[in-house]
């Protein structure tokens, strides 16, 4: 089940998301991972929002946009655990991201880590297209309809 993140959920979903980059051997980094903090200033208002995903009542997955103009918006945050993976969460998660999006921005864009292949795969199968590759990172976008 995915749902819009409620505030009573800031330190779960922080402590999620910060398992998930040290199983991926990513450390939490002060300064990048500061919108974990209040997921709620940072992500449900102004033209974004933050969805988490549930089974069982258990935190498997999140997915964000982010506005960043009145035309273009960033997918972030886009996190699956290890147990879960392979189950077509990231597809829905990102699926009802993009469905938001579709609705108030021309182009979504997105960075991730050059090693998280599987991730990249998603990008590409949905529509994505790669910008450029740099230090490690890949951008990618997407026109939406």
């Amino acid at each position: 089940m995915i749902k819009v993140f409620s505030p009573f959920l800031n330190s779960s979903v922080k402590d999620f998301v910060i398992r998930v980059l040290a199983s991926e051997g990513f450390t939490y980094d002060l300064e990048k991972d500061l919108d974990l903090d209040d997921i709620s200033a940072n992500y449900l208002e102004d033209g974004s929002i933050f969805y988490v995903a549930f089974i069982k009542g258990r935190i498997v997955g999140t997915c964000a946009v982010k506005k960043r103009s009145c035309n273009k918006c960033e997918i972030k945050r886009l996190y699956v655990h290890k147990d879960f993976q392979r189950m077509g969460i990231g597809s829905k998660l990102l699926e009802k991201a993009l469905g938001f999006a579709c609705q108030r921005y021309g182009t979504a864009t997105l960075k991730t880590d050059l090693s998280l292949a599987p991730a990249i795969a998603l990008y590409l199968k949905t529509g994505f297209s790669v910008e450029k590759e740099e230090k490690g990172i890949v951008y990618l976008k997407k026109e939406l309809s």
